[in-house]
Order: structure tokens, then sequence, then C-alpha cells
């Protein structure tokens, strides 16, 4: 569930503006006016980049981009107010003027968050890529150890305990070029349990993962 604190602070707000822009004695002329439209047009896209940001559920780094898009927003929404504060008390302003101050105001805060939040889905992206290749080797470390748990003959459970420790020292990181070692690598690993010769099906699977090891790294030159 959201926390509703943040929309209830944005609602006070939003009131305290109108009876800042409308209690003040000033002359309602048309640069106040454009200046109203756009701190409501403000004060609406601060609720939604909040909507948006606020207590969705993210890692850390995305998180804190996301929080980054949402206090630029803040930043947005107390400029626009200011510069709606100067021409509500400069109401001889021409209403051109209002106009390309308000648009520039919206439109650079507009590219400064569109930037951050495009920031945020890449390292969304790159950290799930780097999740399911972690997942591979943890994956097959696991069956290894099963298969360790589940073997009588104590030097094969050795052997396999072996095996399990080089798969979880291995580099986590792939490359599309592997996935046909790896999946090669997987199968023999599931070999193992119905091999006629477990010690040589296990030592073609260290040759395997040794070898794609070297590979990982290679490829990180």
């Amino acid at each position: 569930m959201k926390n509703k604190t943040p929309y209830i602070v944005i609602a006070i707000l939003f009131v305290l503006f109108n009876v800042t822009a409308f209690a003040i004695p000033t002359e309602k002329t048309s640069v106040f006016w454009i200046g109203y439209v756009f701190t409501v047009i403000a004060f609406a896209v601060v609720s939604f980049v909040w909507y948006l940001t606020i207590g969705k559920k993210q890692d850390l780094k995305s998180k804190l981009l996301g929080s980054s898009v949402a206090y630029i927003s803040a930043v947005y929404l107390a400029v626009q107010f200011v510069a709606f504060l100067v021409f509500m008390f400069v109401s001889s302003a021409p209403s051109w003027c209002a106009v390309l101050v308000c648009v520039l105001i919206l439109g650079i805060s507009a590219i400064c968050m569109i930037t951050t939040n495009a920031g945020t889905e890449i390292i969304t992206a790159a950290e799930n890529k780097v999740a399911v290749k972690r997942q591979f080797i943890k994956d097959l470390q696991i069956e290894v150890e099963m298969l360790a748990e589940s073997e009588a003959d104590g030097e094969i459970k050795q052997k396999l305990t072996e095996l399990a420790k080089k798969i979880r020292l291995s580099d986590p990181m792939s490359d599309p070029s592997l996935s046909e070692l790896e999946d090669e690598l997987v199968g023999k690993v599931s070999a193992i349990e119905s091999s006629s010769d477990k010690m040589s099906t296990i030592n073609e699977a260290e040759t395997m993962l040794l070898k794609r090891n070297k590979k990982v790294k290679a490829l990180k030159g």
C-alpha cells in the first residue's frame, strides 16, 4: 500500500497556494492567470511523478534514482511557485514574458526528469540481466550440492563437493556467445546422477566449467 503522506502534503500545499493566490489583494491580470495555470500544472506533475516513484518496489540504485526524479519534480514546483509570486506582484509584466518563463521552467524540468528516469530504466534492465546470470550459477551449484548429499560413494561425494565449490567461485557474469557451452555444462551436470562412470562425468563437467570461466575472463579483456 502506498504511503499517503506525500499526497497529503501536496494537498496542503495546494490549498496554501490558492490561499496565497487569492487572499492577497493583487490585480488578477493575464500574467497572474498564466502563472497560476502553470503552477497548477506543476502540482499535477509532482502528484503524478510521486505516484509513479514513491513506494514503488525497486532495488537500492533504482530507488535512489527514482527519488532523484521525485526531488527534481519538487524543485520544479518550488521554482514555478516563485515565478508565480513574481508575476503576481509584477502584474505589469507582458504576457509573453510570463509564458516564456513558465514554459522554460516546465521544459527544463521535464528534460531533467525524463533523462533521470531513463537512467533508472537502464540500470534496472542491467541489474535484471545480472540477476538472471547469477541465478544460472546459483542453480547449478544447488544441483551439484544435492547430488553430493545423496551420493553414497565417499570419493564421488568429495568430488561433487569440490565441483560445487568451483561453481560457487565462478564468475556469475556471462555472454550470449557462451550460451551453448553453458547449456552443455547444465546437461553434463544433469547426466552425473545416471552416469555409469560418475567420476569421468564429473571430470568432464569440471573441464567444461573451467573452459567457460576462462572464456568469461577473456571476454572481459
